[in-house]
């Protein structure tokens, strides 16, 4: 059971679920019709932008010695699921989108190459100081709400959109909290800035923002999921197993779009 479940979570299977519950939070939302070729789509580009990353990381931190030890244990395997990965995005992608929708992904596909990778042999694009966490969110709103609104909708919703892009910030942030001091010679992250208390009401305040937004449109099933995220957020103050960070954390995203059913 225990390497079943370090198979799910290290290799990216369990967030990439939590992407395909971020999108069908868009289709409900929008009240589009659920496409499962598109979430698949996700799936599989969540998984191999996840596992590049995975790849190019070759440090070893005590702080993560379970996924580190797994994905230099397994380092073959997830260079096959990312390989099989692209080939299923780029199938599908061709399959679902038109030209226009292919350029404009486009930069999100360099985003992923180069978030760890040397871009001009010189920068990081995560070490570029304070964009890490905005480039995920960046990423994750694209993928999860732009993305299916412009194939399947007429319309955009500009309201989900800034939900999950500002949800995934503040869920993103424990683990900046966690990182800070792993990050602390390389990159500049919001806890660094403002500290690691004042990052972590940070955290909090977007959550009770979202909260009150749902509740000034009547939507109070997102109003329990902010509220049951914001408990969830409370232990992240201090630095815990990292099986909080890669199971509960990211198990939230899995489960959103039952709060807007």
């Amino acid at each position: 059971m225990k390497r079943l479940v370090n198979f799910v979570v290290f290799s990216n299977i369990w967030i990439s679920l939590g992407a395909i519950g971020v999108t069908l939070t868009t289709f409900l939302f929008v009240n589009i019709v659920i496409d499962y070729y598109f979430l698949s789509l996700v799936f599989f580009a969540t998984l191999f932008a996840y596992n590049l990353q995975n790849l190019a990381q070759r440090d070893f931190f005590k702080e993560r010695s379970n996924q580190s030890l797994w994905i230099k244990t397994n380092y073959n395997l997830l260079k096959w699921i990312t390989f099989f990965s692209f080939l299923t995005c780029l199938f599908l992608s061709i399959f679902l989108m038109n030209y226009f929708i292919l350029i404009i992904s486009f930069p999100f596909l360099c985003l992923v190459f180069f978030y760890r990778n040397n871009f001009l042999e010189k920068i990081q694009l995560r070490n570029i100081p304070f964009l890490k966490i905005i480039l995920i969110s960046t990423c994750w709103s694209f993928t999860c709400a732009v993305l299916p609104q412009l194939i399947f909708n007429n319309s955009v919703d500009w309201q989900i959109i800034f939900t999950i892009f500002l949800y995934v910030l503040a869920i993103t942030i424990p683990f900046d909290l966690r990182d800070m001091f792993l990050d602390n010679s390389k990159i500049s992250t919001f806890p660094q800035l403002l500290g690691a208390k004042y990052a972590y009401i940070m955290s909090h305040l977007i959550i009770l923002g979202l909260f009150f937004n749902a509740f000034s449109h009547n939507l109070f099933g997102l109003c329990v999921f902010f509220i049951v995220t914001s408990l969830v957020l409370i232990p992240s103050i201090n630095r815990k197993k990292e099986f909080y960070y890669l199971i509960i954390l990211d198990g939230l995203l899995i489960i959103f779009p039952i709060f807007v059913l």
